[in-house]
C-alpha cells in the first residue's frame, strides 16, 4: 500500500488567524480569583494541513506595556501547537487588579499573527479585601394565601448615597447575597443576569460578581441599591414540597441579605471604598409584595418607589438595615456565566377558551418569564399562571406543576401603558393563561424571555428525516430550559434539582450543543461539595435537605463522568485533579460496598426511570456502573499522572469484568435478565467477553426488531441503546429507532406536538384518549434525560468525534445506511468547528467537511474502491493533503490535515 505524506500548502504564507481569546472558559472576564488561571484561542487558516508551531503570550497592567518587556508576564515563544489549558506562569496576580493579554502564534512555515487585547481583572483574593457587611430588611411574612396556604415574603430595598468629587480611572463593584439579588446604580439595573449570584451549599461557598462600573458613575451625588429575595436560599426549594407547604423553606437560611462593596479609583492615585452596612444604608419593603423562586411574584404598581435609587429621593422614613452574620460558606468568585435573557420570544398566537380568560402560546416550550404590557385603572389585578401543556377544552393544565403555584400577578398604578417583568422568579412553560384584562389583549401584551445559562449555538443538525430536525430543535430547548444554573431536571414543577442522574446520562450530549465547559465546571463544585461523608454522590447537588435513600446507582456516578467528561471533551484536568479526592474516596466506598468485586444495587436505586415493559435489576446497574466507573478512574488517572493508581483500577475494572460477565452473560451472548438496558450497558461499559460481544449486540438488535423497531428503555438504557448498536455495525436498527413514530419513540412525542424532550415516553396524546390514565403529577414536559440520544446523533449519524482529549485528533466516521439520505452536522469545539456533512445520491456517496486549523482527522469512507475516490476534484493519488491509512471490504480510512474537503466515492452497499 502507497502511503502519501501531506505535501506543502500552497497557501502556508497566509498567517493564521486568532480567534476566541478565553480565561477560564470565559471572554473577558471580571472578576476571577483562580489565581493560576488558564489561557486558550481558536484558530482558522485558509488552505490545508494548517498548524500552529509556536505561541508567545504576554500579559501587562496596560495595553501599551504588551510588548517583550511587560511587566508582568513574557511567557518567551514556545514550540508547541497547543490553544487551551494553558496556564499563567508569571508574577503573583494581585486582588482586584486588571491585565491585559494577548498571543502570537507562528505557523510551520513561521508566519506568525498577533491576536486583538483581551482583558481580565482579578476578584477580592483574600478575607481581608472585603469590608462589607451582610444586610437585609426585616420583612416578616405576609398573610398566609388562601388558595396554596402560603407564606411568601415580600422582596426587601436597600439604598445608599454617596458623592464623587474626583475623576474617576476607574470603578468596581463586587456583591453578592444569601438570597438572590439585582444590583441598581442610579436608576439602571447593572449587567443584563438575572437570578444573582446563583445556587450553591451555603454552608460550604457562596459566589459573588463582579461589575465594571466605571461608565455609570457621576460626580456629585450617585445611588447603589440591591433589591432582595428568598431564592434558593429561604425560599422554597425542590420537592420536599410533597411533604408540608410550612416546612420546605429555609433550608439554609430564613431571611435573604446582601452584601457588596464598591471600589473607586481615582486618576489622582487614590482610592474609596463605599461598602454595604447597617450604619449609612437604609432599607425597606416596596412593590414586589412577594417574591419566590417557584411560586412567583406579586408586584403592586401602586407601591412603586419612585425614583428610590436616583439622587435626590427622599429616604428618611426608610428603615435601618439588619445586620446578619457572616456566613459559613467561602465566598469566591462565580466560576461560570449567569443567566441570562437568552432568546425574546412573541407568542404565535391567542385563545380564548373562557370569557375574560386569555391564553398565549409561544410556540415552544422554555424556561423563563413573560413581560406584561397593558393599561387599565389603578388597582386592576392581572394575572399570569404558566403551564406546558394545554387540556383539551383549551384550559391551561397545571396538574403537573404539583405544589408550584407558578403564578405570577401585576396590580396596576393606571398610569397609561404598563411595562413590567418579574425579577426573582422563573417558569418552565410554553402557555401564559393572562386574567383581569380591561381589553382586548394583542399579542404585544405578552412577550417570553427564555432564561438560560448557556447558548446552545455550538451545534448544527439537519438530516433528511423532517421528525428528527424537530427532535434535535426540542432537544436543544430542554436543554436551555433546564440548564439554569444548575443542569436541573425540569424546570416547571416543584422540583427543579440538578438530579444527577440525568445530569451524566446527557452529559457528552450537552457538550454537543453548547459550551458548557464553565457550567459543569461549577456543577462539578456543587457535586464534590453534596458529596456524603461516607463517599457516595447524592441524587442530586447542591443537597439541600437530607431525605431517605440519599444515593442511587447510576445518579451516584455523575461525580466520576462528569468530570471525565470534561476532561473529553475541554481536555481539562484542572477539574479531575479538583474532584480526585472525592472521586477516590467514592471508589472506595464503592468497593467497601461490593461483594467479590460486584455492587448490589442497595440504598434508593432508581433503576432505568421510566422503563417500558421491561426491569432491569438494581444489582445488574450498580455493578455495570462501579464497573464503568472503574475504568473511568483508570483513565482520569493516567491523565494526571497517577500512574499506580491507574493501574490499580485497570486491575480492579478487569477483575470486576470478569466476576460480571460470569454472574450476568450466558455463553450463548445473551444476559441473564435478557433487557435491552442490559446488553446496552454491557456493550458499552466494555464488560462482555470479547467472544461474546457480537453475540449479545446481535441479540439486543433482535429484541428491537421483535419490539417493532421501539425502545423498552428508560433513562439509563436510552441513553446507551444506539450507542452500543452502533458500536458493532447495527447503524441500521439504530436509524430505524431513531425515526419511528409509534409508542414509546422521540418521534411520538413530535406527532403529539411536543416542542421540548418529555420525561416519559408517553406524557400527551393530541386527542386526549389517553390523557386520562396518564400520571399528572409525574409529568414533566421539559426533561432532557432522553435527549441524551444526541451523542449518537454526532458520534455516529454526523460522525463527529475524538481519538484523544479536546477534539485535536478528530474522528469522522458517519453512520451510513439507506435509512437516511443525507446529515449535515457541525459541531464547535475548542479547537475549532467540525464540519460533517454526507449525502447519498445514487450510486455515489458524498462528505463534505471542514477540519479545523491546528488539528487533524481520519475519515472513514464507505468504500471499498480507494482509487476511484475523488478529493476535491482530485483523485485520491494526487491529492497533496492526506494519508491513505488502509482500505477493506468495507470502508478507505484517510488522515486529513485541516482545511475543506469535497470527497465524492462509489458507496459501498
Amino acid at each position: 500500500m502507497t502511503i502519501t505524506i501531506f505535501g506543502n500548502n500552497s497557501n502556508e504564507n497566509f498567517p493564521l488567524k486568532i480567534h476566541q481569546l478565553r480565561i477560564e472558559y470565559l471572554e473577558n472576564p471580571e472578576g476571577i480569583d483562580v489565581t493560576k488561571p488558564r489561557f486558550s484561542w481558536v484558530l482558522t487558516a485558509d488552505g490545508f494541513n494548517r498548524h500552529q508551531s509556536t505561541y508567545q503570550i504576554w500579559v501587562a497592567s496596560s495595553e501599551t506595556l504588551l510588548n517583550d518587556n511587560t511587566d508582568v508576564w513574557n511567557s518567551g515563544k514556545i514550540s508547541s501547537n497547543e490553544t487551551n489549558q494553558i496556564v499563567y506562569a508569571g508574577k503573583e496576580l494581585v486582588s482586584g487588579k486588571k491585565y491585559f493579554w494577548k498571543v502570537k502564534v507562528w505557523d510551520k512555515s513561521g508566519v506568525s499573527s498577533t491576536s486583538e487585547t483581551a482583558f481580565w481583572s482579578m476578584g477580592n483574593l483574600d478575607f481581608l479585601d472585603w469590608q462589607g457587611e451582610y444586610i437585609g430588611h426585616d420583612a416578616g411574612y405576609n398573610k398566609k394565601d388562601k388558595y396554596t396556604e402560603l407564606y411568601l415574603p415580600p422582596a426587601r430595598y436597600l439604598r445608599h448615597s454617596f458623592k464623587i468629587n474626583k475623576k474617576i480611572k476607574r470603578a468596581t463593584a463586587y456583591t453578592t447575597a444569601l438570597g438572590l439579588y439585582e444590583l441598581r446604580l442610579n436608576g439602571n439595573k447593572v449587567g443584563d443576569d438575572y437570578l444573582l449570584p446563583g445556587w450553591t451549599d451555603y454552608n460550604k461557598r457562596l459566589y459573588y460578581q463582579t461589575f465594571d462600573i466605571t461608565d455609570q458613575l457621576s460626580q456629585g451625588e450617585n445611588i447603589v441599591g440591591a433589591i432582595i429575595a428568598d431564592g434558593w436560599y429561604s425560599g422554597y426549594i425542590g420537592y420536599a414540597l410533597l411533604v408540608r407547604l410550612d416546612k420546605v423553606r429555609e433550608f439554609y437560611g430564613v431571611n435573604p441579605s446582601f452584601m457588596g462593596q464598591i471600589k473607586i479609583e481615582y486618576e489622582d492615585g487614590t482610592s474609596e471604598l463605599i461598602a454595604s452596612n447597617d450604619k449609612t444604608w437604609r432599607s425597606n419593603q416596596g412593590p414586589i409584595l412577594e417574591a419566590d423562586i417557584i411560586m412567583g411574584e406579586t408586584y403592586d404598581a401602586r407601591l412603586e418607589l419612585k425614583n428610590w435609587d436616583k439622587a435626590g429621593f427622599d429616604d428618611s422614613k426608610w428603615s435601618k438595615p439588619k445586620r446578619y452574620t457572616i456566613p459559613n460558606g467561602k465566598l469566591m468568585a462565580s466560576p461560570t456565566t449567569a443567566v441570562k435573557n437568552q432568546e425574546t420570544i412573541k407568542p404565535i398566537k391567542i385563545t380564548e377558551p373562557k370569557l375574560g380568560t386569555y391564553i398565549f402560546d409561544l410556540g415552544k416550550n422554555i424556561a423563563g418569564i413573560a413581560q406584561l404590557k397593558t393599561k387599565g385603572k389603578s388597582g386592576t389585578k392581572i394575572t399570569l399562571r404558566f403551564g406546558e401543556i394545554l387540556k383539551s377544552n383549551g384550559t391551561l393544565l397545571t396538574e403537573n406543576l404539583r405544589k408550584a403555584r407558578a403564578t405570577d400577578t401585576y396590580i396596576l398604578n393606571g398610569n397609561g401603558i404598563e411595562i413590567w417583568e418579574p425579577r426573582f422568579t422563573y417558569h418552565g412553560f410554553q402557555f401564559v393563561e393572562v386574567t383581569g384584562l380591561t381589553e382586548k389583549p394583542t399579542l404585544e401584551t405578552i412577550t417570553g424571555k427564555q432564561l438560560s445559562s448557556i447558548k446552545t449555538d455550538a451545534s448544527t443538525f439537519v438530516s433528511s428525516n423532517p421528525m428528527n430536525n424537530a427532535l434535535f430543535q426540542n432537544i436543544k430547548t430542554t436543554q436551555a430550559a433546564n440548564f439554569v444554573d444548575i443542569p436541573t431536571d425540569c424546570p416547571q414543577r416543584d422540583e427543579r434539582l440538578g438530579w444527577t442522574g440525568d445530569a451524566q446520562v446527557f452529559a457528552r450530549s450537552a457538550t454537543y450543543n453548547a459550551d458548557v465547559a464553565s457550567f459543569f465546571t461549577k456543577f462539578c463544585i456543587d457535586l464534590d461539595d453534596a458529596q456524603r461523608w461516607y463517599g457516595a454522590y447524592p441524587n442530586f447537588a447542591p443537597f439541600p435537605f437530607s431525605r431517605p435513600g440519599q444515593y442511587s446507582p447510576a445518579w451516584m456516578e455523575a461525580g466520576i463522568i462528569i468530570p471525565y467528561t470534561m476532561m473529553q471533551v475541554y481536555n481539562d484536568t484542572r477539574i479531575v485533579k479538583y474532584m480526585y479526592p472525592g472521586m477516590q474516596k467514592f471508589m472506595e466506598f464503592q468497593k467497601k460496598a461490593s461483594t467479590n468485586y460486584l455492587r448490589p444495587g442497595a440504598g434508593k436505586n432508581w433503576g432505568d426511570w421510566l422503563a417500558v415493559n421491561e426491569t432491569t435489576s438494581d444489582d445488574f446497574i450498580a455493578s455495570a456502573y462501579y464497573a464503568y466507573g472503574t475504568k473511568l478512574m483508570s483513565e482520569m488517572a493516567s491523565a494526571i499522572g497517577r500512574t499506580e493508581d491507574a493501574k490499580n483500577y485497570a486491575e480492579d475494572f478487569k477483575k470486576i469484568k470478569e466476576v460480571f460477565s460470569k454472574k450476568y452473560i450466558l455463553s450463548n451472548g445473551k444476559t441473564t435478565e435478557d433487557s435491552m438496558t442490559t446488553y446496552a450497558l454491557a456493550l458499552y461499559f466494555n464488560l462482555y467477553p470479547s467472544v461474546l460481544a457480537n453475540k449479545g449486540a446481535t441479540r439486543l438488535a433482535e429484541k428491537i426488531k421483535e419490539n417493532g423497531y421501539k425502545f423498552a428503555t428508560g433513562f439509563l438504557g436510552t441513553k446507551h441503546v444506539m450507542l452500543a448498536l452502533s458500536k458493532y455495525g447495527f447503524h441500521e436498527v439504530s436509524y430505524k429507532l431513531f425515526q419511528q413514530t409509534a409508542y414509546p419513540s422521540w418521534g411520538y412525542s413530535i406527532e403529539n406536538g411536543s416542542t421540548s424532550i418529555w420525561e416519559r415516553w408517553n406524557s400527551f396524546t393530541k386527542d386526549n384518549s389517553k390523557n386520562s390514565d396518564l400520571n399528572a403529577a409525574m409529568n414533566s414536559f421539559s426533561h432532557y434525560a432522553f435527549g441524551s440520544v444526541t451523542e449518537w446523533m454526532f458520534q455516529y449519524a454526523a460522525g463527529i468525534d475524538t481519538k484523544s482529549n479536546g477534539y485535536r485528533n478528530i474522528i469522522i466516521k458517519p453512520a451510513i445506511t439507506k435509512e437516511m439520505e443525507f446529515i449535515n452536522g457541525s459541531a464547535k469545539t475548542i479547537n475549532g468547528t467540525i464540519t460533517s456533512n454526507w449525502k447519498i445520491q445514487g450510486k455515489n456517496f458524498y462528505m463534505t467537511l471542514n477540519i479545523p486549523a491546528n488539528t487533524t482527522a481520519k475519515v472513514y469512507i464507505p468504500t471499498d474502491k480507494s482509487s476511484k475516490i475523488i478529493v476535491n476534484d482530485k483523485s485520491l493519488k494526487k491529492h497533496p493533503n492526506h494519508k491513505l491509512i488502509s482500505t477493506n471490504e468495507t470502508e478507505t480510512i484517510l488522515e486529513v490535515g485541516s482545511g475543506n474537503y469535497v470527497i465524492k466515492a462509489p458507496l459501498k452497499r
